[in-house]
């Protein structure tokens, strides 16, 4: 399949990408898509077999950082055409899906998808991109038992989004790949009742209990950490199985690395464990990359967030000063990049790595670094370049030097693009922007209805939706300097002025990757909160969030955010006015049988019921009608036609804006069992409801018995 597209000029490729959507349409098979099981295969024979094509694209890293929750992949995109237009035009998207298996792959959860946008730059290198969701696994273990090591598998394909729930689906342009990873030791009063009762000695013999009396600890209980392994611990546990370049590193680094001289003290004791520091020191002069127990394998860029990430594999089960219930070790990655004049240090962050029973393929972390780019951001339609280093360094923060060579890790380079500006924004020019509202890109809200239409940042797509519940502002401040702000959040409702948003903010702060714990911002009497992100000190707000707004009535808002100089007072910057469509009720329904005793009848096996439904809501999408327990041999029709079919009923899709009435039937067999029954109405509507869920839902039963 591969060689299949590298017979074809670099035009014809092209074109067929640009087509794909028209192919399709005419033969859902034209690439070989199908499962060679599917009824389609009869019915559409492929064109062209291709899939899981790389030429243009390629899924190269997936990992995780446990204590952020941060499942990440790293796509390259590799030629400089082929993406349907320039940074003007809408471009394409790469899609990435992502499944986990706690089982080795015999069954799989869907996780969601994420995407970024592309278009054809005319770049000769590989430009490296990073894409992430936020993922809590949903098994973990105590620190001391088994830990979770879950299989994590991404899809990556260009312009056609992964269906959901299909983990063996081939993309056409793009690949599959699978990578380990581990999820946070579980804590609280679980690990608390391990750790309680692992005190109590039982024995049975008779002899009385041996109780440790301790103070109960909080149920937000988190063991605490035991402090690494000594010298002589790192001796005895680690033995032959690892050398003694690393058994010593931590303890003769510190000297080292600071000019200072290791102790006749230290030496005996290095001695005494038979650990020469000679060899140690040789290693460490030998200014060489060693790659035996952790490397970084590549490096992108978050385009949309403004994160750098880079995924290092570890290779070994042990050399890591301790087990998850240790304090364990550091793999550092100090970010660089180069703008055209030059390396510029962007920061370090680092993630935390034990001694762990590897799987297959070792085990996949990062550690993400926000940074600053406002000053190398170029006007809207003007996207720009940068080449960026990360190097790796196990348990010593690198110094600031491009060039320095650890002696445990290495380092990785790619070119990155670098967003352009939004529309409306000047280079230099300090201004506030809302990037997303809802969860929703702005540019995919409609300046005339307020609805929004796209692909929602959790994966859904959103198809003339408004918008309900907490809503989410999340932004930028564009060319932040020095200074110190204030900001708030104004809005104007259909039946009131503009006025100030007084709701709390919650949120977290990020310095050179360490997350803070949660911070709430009370606005005062005007609406006013202090802005904590401040370039000097490289601190940023965790996922750029503004704050929230909670609409009361329905109809169309208009929300910004103002910010204040402190430091000068009075002066003021404004973001755009965002026009958005708030949706307040959920779905009405109603359902009733109408035929023989009606609600609660009794009707006899083979009888067919019948009855009415409605469903009212101004934003309707879709209803469903369904019967519980689940009634084998039985169909049910809505307004005398059969529909879409569901494992558990019928459902109308799409529905007219203000919803739909009309009738019912349910067809029972001779062979249904007796037994009570419920006839169900699911409504859902188009709305965005919490920045995280499409349509609000409404359920109505109706009871009846088949005997």
């Amino acid at each position: 399949m591969q060689s299949r597209i590298k017979e074809l000029s670099a035009k014809d490729s092209a074109e067929l990408r640009n087509k794909q959507q028209w192919l399709l349409l005419k033969n859902p098979n034209y690439f070989g898509i199908q499962d060679k099981e599917s009824p389609l295969n009869a019915q559409f024979k492929p064109e062209l077999e291709l899939l899981s094509n790389t030429f243009y694209e390629e899924l190269t890293c997936i990992s995780y950082k446990p204590d952020a929750q941060r499942l990440s992949a790293i796509i390259t995109v590799k030629q400089g055409a082929g993406y349907s237009g320039g940074p003007c035009t809408p471009g394409s998207k790469e899609y990435v899906r992502f499944y986990v298996s706690y089982d080795n792959g015999v069954s799989w959860e869907d996780e969601g998808v994420v995407s970024f946008d592309i278009h054809d730059f005319g770049n000769s290198e590989d430009l490296c991109y990073e894409v992430f969701k936020t993922f809590a696994p949903r098994k973990r273990s105590c620190c001391d038992k088994q830990p979770v090591l879950p299989l994590v598998r991404g899809i990556l394909s260009w312009n056609q989004l992964p269906p959901p729930a299909a983990p063996f689906w081939p993309p056409i342009w793009g690949n599959v790949l699978e990578a380990r990873i581990q999820a946070a030791p579980r804590t609280g009063f679980i690990c608390l009742l391990d750790d309680i009762l692992g005190n109590i000695g039982v024995q049975l013999d008779g002899k009385q209990f041996d109780l440790v009396d301790q103070a109960l600890p909080p149920l937000e209980y988190a063991p605490a950490l035991k402090e690494n392994y000594t010298l002589a611990e790192i001796a005895k546990v680690y033995g032959k199985e690892v050398e003694p370049s690393r058994k010593g590193y931590s303890f003769v680094s510190n000297a080292f690395f600071t000019k200072a001289a290791v102790t006749a003290q230290e030496y005996e004791l290095l001695k005494k464990y038979e650990l020469d520091i000679s060899s140690i020191v040789g290693a460490l002069q030998e200014q060489k990359f060693n790659t035996t127990y952790e490397e970084v394998r590549c490096v992108g860029l978050n385009r949309d967030f403004d994160t750098l990430n880079a995924a290092i594999h570890i290779k070994r089960s042990a050399g890591y000063s301790g087990n998850l219930c240790s304090k364990g070790s550091q793999e550092y990655l100090a970010y660089y990049m180069d703008f055209g004049g030059g390396w510029v240090y962007m920061g370090t962050s680092s993630v935390t790595v034990h001694d762990i029973p590897l799987p297959d393929g070792g085990l996949w972390y990062n550690a993400p670094l926000k940074v600053t780019l406002d000053p190398y951001q170029k006007a809207w339609c003007q996207t720009g370049r940068a080449k960026v280093k990360v190097i790796l360094s196990w348990n010593w923060v690198p110094p600031i030097d491009p060039n320095w060579v650890a002696p445990w890790g290495d380092w990785e380079e790619c070119q990155v693009e670098i967003k352009p500006l939004p529309d409306g924004v000047n280079p230099g020019q300090l201004k506030p922007f809302i990037e997303l509202l809802g969860g929703m890109p702005v540019d995919l809200i409609s300046g005339i209805t307020g609805e929004a239409n796209g692909l929602h940042t959790l994966g859904f797509t959103a198809v003339e939706s408004p918008f309900g519940g907490n809503t989410t502002l999340r932004g930028r401040f564009f060319n932040q300097n020095t200074h110190s702000f204030r900001y708030r959040i104004r809005v104007i409702a259909p039946s009131t002025a503009e006025h100030s948003v007084m709701t709390q903010v919650k949120l977290k702060t990020d310095t050179f990757g360490t997350i803070s714990p949660l911070i709430t911002l009370t606005p005062d009497v005007n609406g006013w909160m202090p802005y904590l992100a401040n370039p000097a000190t490289n601190t940023f707000i965790v996922d750029d969030l503004f704050g929230s707004f909670t609409p009361t009535e329905r109809g169309i808002h208009y929300i910004r955010i103002e910010f204040e100089d402190i430091t000068l007072g009075g002066v003021f910057y404004n973001s755009q006015w965002v026009k958005f469509s708030a949706d307040i009720p959920a779905p009405q329904v109603d359902i009733t049988i109408t035929s023989g005793g009606g609600d609660c009848g009794d009707f006899p096996p083979g009888s067919t019921i019948s009855g009415t439904y409605q469903m009212t809501d101004n934003d309707s999408h879709s209803l469903n009608i369904y019967v519980t327990p689940a009634a084998a041999g039985t169909t049910i029709q809505i307004d005398g036609q059969p529909t879409a079919s569901l494992a558990y009923g019928s459902a109308l899709f799409p529905l007219p804006n203000g919803g739909k009435s009309g009738t019912w039937t349910l067809q029972t067999t001779a062979a249904t069992q007796p037994c009570g029954y419920n006839i169900w109405i699911h409504g859902r509507d188009r709305t965005i409801v919490g920045s995280s869920q499409y349509g609000y839902h409404a359920y109505m039963p109706k009871g009846f018995c088949l005997g």
